[in-house]
């Protein structure tokens, strides 16, 4: 197995950091690419940074790093990446805005206190950051039958048309020991380096500087 990313600088693919963030689960694919999202810039990839974030001795580290290639959750750089610079209120509206078809997104906390967001008036926003509250309590007392009997893995929820598409998405990100909600409003641009930065911000905004 030949690794294709010795003396690149390295980031998780919009993927990966989706990945990072769908769940509380802990295991050492996860934790190694969690760990790239903790510096300002995006970290340099060598046998240092391996031994440094590849902590489970029961995992080969060429293996794990192949996986990760494998499902492309992982990209490349020739030059170092810079975190979004800006006070975090100003940066993540900017944001939220590219992750909607509509432009139309915001942040609450797993509280359900409304973040950050754009497109939405602030008593929408105030709502609606509420109503994800109470959809991450619900779904919190029937993981049991989502996650083991129905075997669906994941915990996004959604307002759909008669077709079934997203009218409106609610989706659980996941920071150290933190959640958030993020809202979508439309097509969701999760594919997107907005989602990177996201992750990004919040990382190093509620977990790395701890």
């Amino acid at each position: 197995m030949k690794l294709q990313l010795i003396n690149k600088y390295v980031l998780p693919s919009p993927a990966g950091a989706f990945y990072c963030v769908a769940s509380s689960d802990s295991e050492p694919v996860k934790y190694f690419l969690q760990q790239l999202f903790l510096s300002t810039e995006s970290p340099y990839f060598d046998n240092d940074l391996i031994e440094r974030f590849i902590v489970d001795s029961d995992s080969k580290a060429e293996e794990i790093l192949f996986h990760i290639q494998e499902l492309q959750w992982l990209q490349v750089f020739e030059k170092a990446q810079s975190i979004p610079k800006g006070m975090i209120e100003e940066v993540l509206p900017k944001v939220l805005k590219k992750l909607s078809s509509e432009g139309k997104a915001l942040l609450a906390d797993g509280q359900g206190f409304y973040l950050s967001g754009y497109g939405f008036s602030h008593e929408a926003s105030e709502e609606l950051s509420a109503l994800s509250g109470d959809l991450l309590s619900m779904y919190s007392r029937h993981r049991g039958i989502i996650r083991g009997n129905l075997n669906i893995k994941s915990n996004a929820f959604a307002l759909v048309d008669a077709a079934g598409y997203s009218q409106l998405g609610f989706w659980p990100i996941y920071i150290g020991g933190a959640v958030f909600i993020l809202i979508i409003s439309g097509v969701p641009r999760l594919d997107q380096e907005s989602f990177v930065s996201l992750v990004w911000i919040l990382y190093k905004r509620y977990f790395g500087d701890n």
